[in-house]
């Protein structure tokens, strides 16, 4: 029943296409400008996304379930249509989108070396650990630094199982998100009257 529910609230959010069943996405537009980041003096199929435009559009995504294919509809006035401007503005999107997912990529590379690292050192810790513990020289100082070894080792092992399952779990998802808007339609429609 509750995803019943949670399928239905999202289907009232966001109309449906009747030709391809993607959910669209619907931006209203009064200039082609307010897609990009007013501050970037690039080309316009090298500009960063306006960075409102990037929240909104991930909050969206989210909100879909990934199963569900979508598309972007730009509604813009008729008076300013420019089929140049709207070619160089998809090709605009669909790079920034790349450019996400290449940050995430490279987020996700340092995540797992961080990961490689923390079981390393922990796998190291807890074996000396262990491996000192049944040693009969018990002084003060060497006890000590067992202990010290075993709570490093169980913490670093911790510090792995977070890296993994928290912090690139949520990266994994995200960049699942920008791939379906990668491979989605991106056009212009005049605005609804």
């Amino acid at each position: 029943m509750f995803n019943k529910k949670k399928k239905h609230e999202f289907q009232n959010i966001y109309n449906k296409n009747p030709e391809t069943g993607a959910y669209v996405i619907e931006v209203s537009l009064d200039d082609y400008s307010e897609l990009f980041n007013g501050w970037d003096a690039s080309p316009l199929r090298r500009k960063d996304l306006e960075p409102e435009l990037i929240d909104y559009l991930e909050q969206a995504a989210t909100e879909i379930p990934l199963k569900e294919s979508v598309e972007l509809c730009f509604y813009r006035p008729l008076s300013i249509k420019d089929d140049d401007k709207e070619s160089k503005s998809i090709t605009g999107i669909k790079n920034n989108f790349k450019v996400v997912i290449f940050f995430i990529q490279k987020t996700l590379r340092i995540n797992y070396r961080q990961l490689l690292t923390y079981m390393t050192l922990s796998i190291m810790f807890l074996i000396g650990a262990y491996t000192l513990r049944n040693v009969d020289q018990f002084e003060l100082l060497f006890s000590i630094m067992v202990e010290g070894l075993f709570i490093g080792g169980w913490f670093l092992l911790w510090e792995a199982f977070t890296v993994f399952f928290f912090t690139s779990h949520e990266s994994r998802i995200r960049k699942k998100l920008f791939y379906r808007y990668l491979e989605s339609e991106v056009y212009f429609k005049d605005t609804k009257e």
